[in-house]
């Protein structure tokens, strides 16, 4: 499965890798994010999610801001992402604009780490 508990600082992180995904897959990774986040997440998590390599669309943009509003905001204390570039900078922009949980981008997995522990 894409998505894992790590531990870090000795606080567990829920991370999820859509690295490297066409919008099709985020998609679909995205439903299987909020089936795990509403089957095995009692209370908010730490999130870091990887899209390195991945390719979004506004169905894409649509479908995680619908999911924003209905799960992943209410079970996320702090939230950061890797490989947000160029457009993606704008799609998350776009997405921050309405949750309460603010996205953070970041270069490197470490940096996102320690903020997300911080």
């Amino acid at each position: 499965m894409f998505i894992q508990i790590i531990e870090y600082k000795e606080q567990p992180i829920l991370y999820s890798d859509y690295t490297n995904c066409k919008a099709e897959e985020l998609i679909e990774k995205l439903n299987e994010a909020a089936a795990y986040f509403r089957s095995h997440l009692s209370k908010p998590v730490l999130t870091l999610s990887d899209f390195s390599g991945s390719f979004g669309s506004k169905e894409f943009m649509s479908e995680a801001a619908r999911l924003n509003k209905e799960i992943f905001d209410e079970k996320t204390i702090k939230g950061a992402v890797l490989g947000i570039t160029g457009v993606k900078k704008i799609l998350l922009d776009g997405y921050n604009t309405f949750g309460k949980t603010k996205l953070k981008p970041f270069k490197s997995k470490q940096d996102a780490l320690d903020y997300l522990t911080r």
